[in-house]
């Protein structure tokens, strides 16, 4: 069997001329890629060091002319090559992962401008930093009368943040 090289290996070996030619060799149910070099032929493998794998010619050719290498004089060996048979596994964890987090981000993206474009719509008028500031210690005042007539004791609460810190 060929020895395998990895693509960044391959990619070296192509800017320095050390790959003389390519075969695109047929498997059951798949494509691999086979390197010439002057010494011997290099097979491209994965990052894992297994065999790389190629479910259509075309993703083949693709790596071969991403790489450099000329396809002129491709040679070409489908004698093994089988529409069906062993599949490899296109499972690809880390992908799986990336794409969960896009699609989560896309919808908070979605969620965001909804809502921004509801409170744009809103017809009702907008309220100043002091309005705003008001309506909220004016429901902090009631939450805290509520709770106090629940728990029967009177709960003292701060007119301002900075009072009742620690200094």
């Amino acid at each position: 069997m060929p020895d395998l090289v990895k693509l960044a290996t391959a990619r070296v070996l192509v800017d320095a001329g050390a790959i003389k030619g390519a075969e695109v060799i047929g498997l059951a149910g798949g494509w691999t890629l086979q390197l010439q070099t002057h010494a011997q032929p290099k097979l491209l493998a994965t990052k894992e060091g297994e065999p790389r794998r190629f479910s259509s010619f075309e993703g083949a050719l693709k790596v071969l002319r991403d790489l450099g290498v000329r396809t002129d004089a491709l040679r070409v060996d489908a004698a093994h090559w089988d529409t069906i048979g062993e599949q490899p596994a296109r499972r690809r964890p880390d992908r799986s992962a990336a794409m969960k987090l896009k699609d989560e981000d896309a919808r908070y993206v979605a969620f965001l401008r909804a809502s921004v474009e509801e409170a744009r719509a809103d017809p009702r008028p907008s309220l100043s930093s002091g309005e705003a500031a008001d309506t909220m210690a004016m429901q902090r005042e009631l939450r805290r009368a509520r709770l106090s007539a629940k728990l029967g004791v009177e709960i003292a609460m701060p007119d301002s943040p900075d009072q009742g810190e620690a200094k």
